[in-house]
């Protein structure tokens, strides 16, 4: 792979006030793809439209077919909300076949930015379809009305990149690396740069100021180069979501998308021992808390998902990682606790 300026990104438009405007040149009659608490919030920019509104409950394929397959008078879907909603409208999209635009109301997960939605099939996650937008509205307004974690939490798919980038340099140099997925150092520092520009922008983003949304949106912009990169995912993401995925299906618990993630980059950063404090003065910096209390685990739990993680990523065949080979000790997890209590002592 010889990437060097990969281009990535939909049309994004930036602005506020951005949403009463769907209305005038949205394709009627048109869906609404959001969910229930967001309704009584956003539902009157569409007064007076031919639209009808869907209430997203669950992200099973199964269940999507179904109700793609009952959509009638559509010209067009609206992805209104978060991570599932607009994974959701992508989803009906392709299925069936019809223009699409999306307008997050928090940036908490890269969903907008990838042509698949992340479905689950027997509790498996699973990428499906292909939707391009004709455009992202970001909204700053709306975005900061959102409480500030769930935007913080979108980090989680940012910082990502720097431990994907070790798990691909990891399988590369043990011979376990999939031959089409051969490391790039072009590529691998395309994302290590986008690691970088939020590591200048800590302020900028706990805050929530116009900059700070850009620099996020900038780093979630690159969920495209999945596509970009021929479907590899190996400079995007590795041990820190494989932990996530691990403790998903062992619990069934749904998580906030960056807390997870952000606890697997810290544990996958620890496994590599490389950048842990860099990547924990960010994420704690910036005010997303990734401790197992804060996204409604005990320690208890978390351990079993560790010791786990290894026996799951292989039996689910998941690319090559630290993870693969690595059986988490009890002495590690004493060392991520110590860890994580020390970066958040002064933030309690």
């Amino acid at each position: 792979m010889a990437q060097k300026n990969l281009n990535y990104g939909f049309p994004t438009v930036f602005g506020r006030e951005l949403y009463s405007e769907f209305k005038n040149f949205v394709h009627p009659p048109f869906l609404v793809v959001t969910m229930p608490d967001l309704w009584p919030l956003f539902g009157h920019h569409f007064d007076g439209a031919d639209h009808q509104v869907y209430f997203t409950d669950s992200i099973e394929q199964g269940d999507l077919d179904r109700d793609a397959a009952g959509l009638t008078d559509i010209g067009a879907v609206i992805g209104l909300g978060g991570g599932q909603a607009l994974d959701v409208a992508k989803y009906f999209a392709w299925r069936r076949n019809l223009p699409l635009f999306q307008a997050p109301t928090a940036l908490s997960v890269n969903a907008v930015y990838g042509q698949r939605s992340g479905v689950r099939v027997d509790g498996k996650v699973i990428y499906r379809g292909w939707a391009v937008p004709e455009a992202v509205y970001i909204d700053y307004d709306v975005l900061r009305s959102a409480p500030r974690h769930l935007n913080w939490s979108g980090i989680g798919d940012i910082l990502c990149f720097h431990t994907g980038v070790l798990d691909w340099r990891y399988a590369e140099d043990r011979g376990k690396i999939e031959e089409k997925w051969r490391f790039s150092d072009g590529l691998a520092q395309q994302s290590l740069a986008k690691v970088d520009q939020i590591t200048r922008h800590v302020d900028d983003i706990r805050t929530l100021n116009d900059e700070g949304i850009r620099a996020l949106i900038d780093g979630l912009q690159w969920g495209t180069s999945y596509h970009g990169a021929g479907w590899c995912p190996r400079h995007i993401e590795g041990t820190d979501h494989f932990l996530f995925y691990t403790l998903e299906k062992l619990t069934g618990k749904k998580f906030l998308h960056g807390q997870p993630v952000g606890l697997g980059v810290v544990v996958g950063s620890m496994l590599h021992d490389a950048g842990t404090e860099t990547m924990l003065d960010i994420i704690a910096g910036i005010g997303l808390d990734v401790r197992p209390e804060a996204m409604g685990l005990t320690w208890a739990q978390l351990e079993t998902g560790l010791k786990a993680m290894r026996g799951y990523v292989n039996q689910v065949g998941l690319w090559h990682s630290i993870a693969h080979d690595t059986d988490i000790s009890d002495a590690f997890i004493r060392d991520l606790k110590a860890t994580l209590d020390k970066a958040y002592a002064h933030r309690a």
